[in-house]
Formats: C-alpha cells, sequence, structure tokens
C-alpha cells in the first residue's frame, strides 16, 4: 500500500473552496471543475440531484435574487487507505444578501457538507504535487441553522 500523499489534502481543500468562489462570483460553469459529471447531491433546498449541470442550474436558480458570501470553518478530511477517495466533513456559513426590496436585509446558514471526493485519472492535477484532480462524487448538505429575513431567497 501506498502512504496517503499530504498534498492531496490540499488539493482537496482546494476543490471544496472552488465551490464557495463559483456561487459567490456566480461562475456556476466552475461547478464542473468541483463535482464529477455524474455527481450525487442532497441539498436541503432541492432535495437529490444527479449530474454537475443539473446541481449548477439549480444552484444557480436559488441564487439568483441574491449575492452571497460563503465561508468554510472546521474541516475533517480522510484519504481512503488506496487513495483514490477520499470523505470530507467541512462547516460552513452562507450570508445572502437581499436585492431589490429585500435590500438591506440578508439571511445566514449554517451548516455542513458531507463529501465523498473522487480522484480523477484524466488530466493534470490541479495542484502541483498532488496525485491528480480531486472531485466531488457525493455531496450532503445540512443546515444546522438559519437566520434572518428567509424572504431575501425569494427575491422581488
Amino acid at each position: 500500500m501506498v502512504p496517503p500523499n499530504p498534498f492531496d489534502v490540499f488539493a482537496i481543500q482546494n476543490t471544496i473552496a472552488l465551490y464557495c468562489l463559483a456561487l459567490d462570483t456566480k461562475d456556476f460553469a466552475r461547478l464542473h471543475h468541483v463535482f464529477t459529471p455524474d455527481v450525487e447531491t442532497i441539498y436541503p433546498f432541492g432535495g437529490k440531484r444527479e449530474g454537475v449541470q443539473s446541481v449548477a442550474d439549480a444552484i444557480q436558480k436559488r441564487l439568483s435574487p441574491v449575492s452571497s458570501q460563503h465561508a468554510l470553518t472546521t474541516q475533517h478530511i480522510l484519504l481512503a487507505p488506496d487513495g483514490q477517495s477520499a470523505s470530507a466533513t467541512t462547516y460552513f456559513t452562507g450570508i445572502h444578501f437581499g436585492k431589490g426590496k429585500w435590500e438591506g436585509k440578508e439571511v445566514s446558514a449554517w451548516g455542513k457538507y458531507t463529501d465523498t471526493l473522487t480522484l480523477m485519472s484524466e488530466g493534470e492535477a490541479d495542484l502541483p504535487g498532488a496525485s491528480g484532480r480531486w472531485r466531488i462524487s457525493r455531496r450532503e448538505v445540512t443546515f444546522m441553522g438559519r437566520l434572518g429575513e428567509e424572504g431575501v431567497m425569494d427575491g422581488e
């Protein structure tokens, strides 16, 4: 058995962070660099979805009436012994800022991402020294709490 590559942990952190950057910049095409093509997700606001484009479309629709800032905090990553997959639990906070009639209002959500990541065989590593490109193949989002004006998510 080959020992785990410590650069893979950094590559996984970068993949998870890229998700937040994609959402906050509304560059939803970047989600193709976060998820596997056949990703399976479970979101509190949209239920179960399969396929990266389906997930990207749902997130784009959900975030269209707001601007946002997502931050990652506590994280635990465990690489599989074979180095081909990993599990990660990451706490997040997302602040959603209203527009239009909701200007000046916000709703915050906090919770955790529970991810399974897969080492992709094709292409170069996203991070020099990593074993390859890490992508999320399964994600479950759990809200631990929400606070603020929920109406901002509905838009005008």
